[in-house]
């Protein structure tokens, strides 16, 4: 039941949504004027329409939302006859925290309109009605622009009161109410992102495109996912129904040489955006982005995000290919578990081009021994008749994904559902699946979720007409938490099997020793049969490397450029020290005034395979791949017009959106910077070095520069305390205009060449 809303105007108290508004014909009165309407662009929020501001209620859920969209949104109010309009109250939703931007313009005969309240802000005080006075004029018709407040772009309202005097009107029995627009299947709404429909944070995406030339299928991470990111050629907006669309053409780009199709395939992720916890880790030990079977032991689930767990998904599969190879026509897997290796389950849609439905199954890969086929509609054969049963093109449909573990005296088994939902609300399940000797209830595997269109046939003559497309209206995945006994009992194993693993990277603590020691005798860039050297990839432009016998080239001579390596992941022990260790010649030509030009870092890579090659990167095209990587940064200024005040620079990369990895200091916390003054002469062999020790509480980082085997400057600080203990990979940068005046290969003077670069963990 509403609030019915007074106020005390001249002494009489009037009732606001009172059937027939007591209007003062003389206009020698203020009066409340009844609002017969009130109606906007048909865009509003869910349940906020704007039949909401004018039911006299001042609860904050009843009130009219309506989202700008590069323009201000009208409320559009009715006061059912041309009256005498004095002054008009608003009460804004959340009004006493936030302003609202707003203007009104009113009309007589609702085409010519007289702005009467110039742009301005509410009060940003009250939550109450706020009265704003304007010389009285003749109106019906009210409009109020909204345009966002401080906070966001979105117009909210709760209540609005007009005032004046006029001819009495009474006020509708049932309220006027907008059609929603923009509205398509099950809620969602056609001109939303997916980020918008969806709650994606949980996901990351993998598409055919190769917009990066590194070789390999495009990932975006979950933070962009969820943001807002589209496009157009792989995953967007279905503009008749609203649904996600991921489309998955047979000529794209796979994620690895291991892979032989293509995909547009969400990828659950239980860290929600958290990238301090890697994807995965080394060895296929869980941490808490991934989840495991209650059959898994004790140490693994307490490792891990959750136990056992449920994808419920609503789609239709709108395309499948009708062309190539005929055991691959027609198939698109629509959902899986995928292990660390293999996948529990790959749910199948499969039509056939001769027939009129599809067809439903799933294919269970166990750690050891063959695939195991499961028909749910229909069957899975390459010359199948039409199931009559079966499931058409474009029809929707759910399915539900479950593990659940299943108690048999002191053994939990873990069983494997499988449903279909047809959209008349019939149930096709198949029988329960039990995986008790599929290999893996075992402490180092690991599960998660996967949804989308992945594309089973590559050898269709026409990629760009014949592909796969699936739309969902629905997705979503639960898990079970790890239970308190079992948290405890998985400490207490994993102190004892698995010290080494934590819930972030699970390796082994760093043993002493070279991990690589590259002196790039056989003149590449690759990690060749030199069994101490490693492969070197570029960071920005891809011009960045030259090689040659003896030498490795960063060319930046007129254009800022990077390259880095990867190693085994490290993680440190009190005492131990990572060290990288690098010796370069300069060029001929040596800039000068260059402020904290030359930079090395090291890095928690956080299992980003995309690191694992050429990943370029700039100022205009950044790279989410290069956000939130763990690690610090110590940089050397070269040649500045103070020649006392060259140091050595450390700083702590934080979690930023920069999408850059070392050619900008933006995204760094600056720790502290000092050492000897130097300079960089031409022509010049230097050695440097970048260490990072583990301490009782934190980590020393340091920094040193030597020339001719003499120690010309170095620092070092204490990062107290420091979250930060685990590396795995390198990175060099140098400014542009800072060694060398060309930047291209090839040419003399184009950069730096490294002789020597070596890492190596110190006891």
């Amino acid at each position: 039941m509403s609030k019915q809303i007074y106020m005390a105007i001249t002494g009489l108290s009037l009732l606001i949504s009172s059937p027939v508004a007591l209007a003062n014909s003389a206009c020698d009165a203020s009066d409340a004027l009844t609002i017969v309407s009130a109606t906007d662009d048909g865009l509003y929020e869910e349940t906020h329409g704007p039949e909401n501001s004018i039911d006299g209620n001042l609860d904050a859920d009843s009130r009219w939302s309506n989202q700008s969209v590069g323009a201000p949104k009208t409320l559009l109010l009715d006061l059912g006859a041309v009256q005498t309009l004095k002054s008009l109250s608003i009460a804004w939703h959340k009004g006493d925290s936030r302003k609202a931007e707003f203007s009104v313009a009113v009309s007589a005969d609702n085409e010519n309109f007289q702005t009467i309240i110039p742009v301005r802000q509410s009060g940003g005080i009250t939550l109450d009605l706020e009265s704003y006075d304007f010389d009285a004029v003749e109106a019906q018709k009210i409009q109020i622009n909204s345009n966002g407040n401080e906070s966001n772009d979105w117009n909210s309202i709760v209540e609005v009161a007009a005032f004046g005097c006029g001819v009495p009107v009474k006020k509708p029995d049932q309220p006027v109410l907008t059609a929603r627009k923009g509205q398509g299947v099950l809620g969602l709404k056609v001109n939303a992102t997916p980020g918008e429909n969806f709650d994606l944070t949980g996901w990351y995406i993998t598409t055919p495109a190769d917009d990066d030339g590194d070789g390999k299928a495009d990932s975006v991470y979950e933070n962009e996912l969820a943001a807002g990111w589209t496009d157009p050629r792989y995953f967007y907006t279905d503009p008749a129904t609203g649904g996600m669309v991921f489309r998955s053409t047979p000529a794209g780009a796979k994620t690895s040489k291991n892979t032989n199709y293509t995909r547009t395939e969400l990828r659950g992720m239980l860290r929600r955006g958290d990238e301090s916890i890697a994807t995965r880790v080394e060895g296929g030990y869980p941490n808490k982005n991934n989840w495991v079977f209650s059959s898994a032991p004790a140490s693994a689930q307490a490792l891990s995000a959750g136990v056992d767990g449920k994808l419920s998904a609503t789609l239709a599969v709108n395309q499948v290919t009708r062309l190539g190879k005929a055991y691959q026509v027609g198939r698109v897997i629509i959902g899986q578990i995928h292990a660390k290796d293999d996948e529990p389950i790959r749910l199948y849609y499969r039509k056939l081009p001769q027939n009129k439905f599809g067809s439903i199954f799933y294919a269970h890969e166990p750690v050891v021994g063959k695939e195991q086929w499961v028909e749910i509609i229909g069957a899975r054969g390459d010359r199948v008749p039409n199931p009559d049963d079966g499931i058409a093109l474009d029809e929707i449909f759910s399915y539900e994904i479950e593990v659940t573990g299943q108690q048999e005296g002191d053994v939990v088994v873990p069983m494997l559902h499988v449903k279909i939902i047809r959209d008349d609300g019939s149930e096709i399940s198949a029988e329960p699946f039990d995986m008790r000797d599929s290999g893996f209830s075992v402490e180092d595997d690991f599960m998660f979720f996967k949804a989308g269109a992945y594309s089973q046939n590559n050898s269709s003559p026409d990629p760009d007409r014949d592909f796969d497309k699936v739309t969902f209206f629905k997705l979503d995945y639960t898990h079970s938490p790890v239970p308190q006994n079992v948290i405890a009992a998985g400490a207490a194993a994993t102190q004892a099997t698995a010290a080494a693993v934590s819930s972030t990277a699970a390796v082994a603590d760093a043993q002493s020793g070279i991990l690589f020691d590259d002196s790039f005798t056989d003149g590449g860039r690759d990690n060749g049969s030199d069994e101490s050297d490693t492969g070197w990839w570029t960071t920005t432009n891809s011009s960045a490397i030259e090689a040659g016998n003896g030498y490795l080239g960063l060319v930046s001579g007129g254009s800022g450029r990077g390259i880095r390596t990867t190693f085994d992941p490290q993680t440190l022990s009190e005492g131990q020290t990572l060290q990288a260790i690098f010796t370069f010649t300069t060029p001929e030509t040596v800039g000068t005034d260059r402020g904290s030009a030359l930079r090395v870092g090291l890095y928690n890579k956080l299992e980003r395979a995309e690191l694992e090659g050429d990943l370029s990167a700039s100022s205009k095209k950044p790279n989410v791949n290069y956000d939130g990587l763990p690690g610090y940064m110590i940089d050397f200024d070269v040649n500045p017009a103070d020649a006392q005040s060259a140091n050595i620079e450390i700083r702590k990369h934080k979690d930023d959106q920069q999408g850059r990895l070392l050619g900008t200091t933006k995204g760094y916390q600056r720790l502290g910077g000092g050492g000897e003054s130097y300079q960089f002469t031409p022509a010049t062999t230097y050695t440097g070095t970048m260490a990072v020790k583990k301490l009782a509480n934190g980590l020393e980082i340091s920094g040193a520069l030597e020339e001719a085997g003499e120690l010309i400057s170095q620092f070092s600080l204490t990062d107290e305390p420091s979250d930060i203990n685990h590396f795995g990979m390198l990175g060099f940068h140098v400014n542009s205009k800072t060694f060398g005046s060309s930047k291209k290969p090839g040419e003399a003077d184009n950069g730096i060449d490294f002789s020597n670069v070596k890492v190596e963990v110190l006891p």
